[in-house]
């Protein structure tokens, strides 16, 4: 295996917009490792620091941002398409959901994490919001 670079950490940024959220309806959206050839082991444990890290560092709570460490299995979804030509689009992975975060929060949350300069093994982490 190629050594790894850097530790790409994805904040999916496709979510309701601020001033659009239907009624009933949260922001909600997932930070997850964006490299399939890296251990799931590994993955819990990078997305683990960062959210350590949130808790402790950056007073979300305080925001009314709620967050969870998650095992997500694609085919608990979309459990028809196993055994079909779609199966390959299957997929396992932790993620570290996040409930109440606004865009421009996002925004400000990505810069705040890419300054603390994670790194884990000397590694470092890059960071960052797309969809």
């Amino acid at each position: 295996m190629e050594e790894m670079k850097r530790i790409p950490i994805n904040i999916w940024d496709d979510f309701w917009e601020d001033d659009h959220i239907p009624e009933g309806k949260i922001q909600e959206t997932f930070a997850y490792v964006e490299d399939d050839s890296i251990s799931h082991d590994e993955r819990k444990q990078y997305l683990d620091a960062i959210h350590d890290y949130m808790n402790n560092y950056l007073n979300l709570r305080r925001d009314g941002v709620e967050m969870e460490m998650f095992f997500y299995e694609s085919a608990k979804k979309y459990p028809q398409w196993v055994g079909t030509d779609m199966e390959n689009m299957l997929f396992d992975r932790w993620e570290l959901r996040i409930k109440n975060l606004t865009h421009k929060r996002l925004y400000y949350l990505v810069e705040e994490l890419n300054e603390a300069d994670f790194e884990i093994g000397g590694v470092p982490f890059d960071i960052y919001s797309e969809s």
